[in-house]
């Protein structure tokens, strides 16, 4: 008889809170040896890398309330626009913030590992949740109680380590795809210019 996983939403298995917010227009202007980092929407991967570590560095106007500061493990959704990525967390670097154009997620590390958590908000299933439930019309916004109510199924946390394995080779497999891809391109290219010259 086949058993299928326990589905929970998510606010049983993680805390989400919004990203710091920062008054002023220059409340984060780039400032070479500020102390504070911050991860923006566009240094994230659609499938869920950070793809700079040149991070916008700072210096705060006002105290931040140190539970804004990420930690490893934290789950970075961002909750404007369209796009459907989520990041864990796992730099050295001290004092890093996101604003609040994303939600942090702190999971019970007991039930669910981050990088599973993130796998699932990058999923079909996920986006469709989030697509009936966003609002707006220029910027659109994913509402905190909408994120909370998000149902996914929770498999032992052995599953889930291999759900996150199959992952990563599937990631690997479409970064090598598109290599191939572009150097066939090249080939080409230079087949034809050779062809045209001849």
């Amino acid at each position: 008889m086949t058993t299928h996983s326990p589905h929970v939403s998510l606010h049983q298995i993680a805390e989400v809170r919004m990203g710091v917010t920062l008054r002023g227009r220059d409340a984060t202007r780039p400032v070479p040896h500020g102390s504070c980092y911050m991860i923006r929407i566009s240094d994230l991967s659609d499938d869920g890398h950070l793809i700079t570590q040149d991070l916008h560095q700072f210096e705060p106007g006002e105290d931040i309330n140190p539970d804004l500061f990420l930690r490893p493990g934290d789950v970075l959704l961002p909750n404007r626009g369209t796009r459907c990525t989520a990041y864990v967390y796992d730099m050295p670097l001290p004092k890093v913030l996101v604003g609040a154009q994303f939600y942090i997620l702190r999971v019970d590390m007991n039930r669910v590992l981050p990088d599973y958590l993130a796998w699932f908000l990058r999923t079909e299933k996920a986006a469709a949740h989030f697509a009936l439930r966003r609002k707006g019309t220029l910027v659109q916004t994913v509402q905190r109680k909408d994120v909370l109510e998000l149902e996914l199924p929770l498999p032992s946390l052995a599953k889930q380590h291999q759900i996150i394995a199959i992952d990563a080779l599937a990631i690997q497999e479409r970064q090598i795809s598109m290599q191939l891809a572009q150097l066939k391109t090249i080939y080409l290219q230079r087949a034809m210019l050779l062809a045209a010259n001849s």
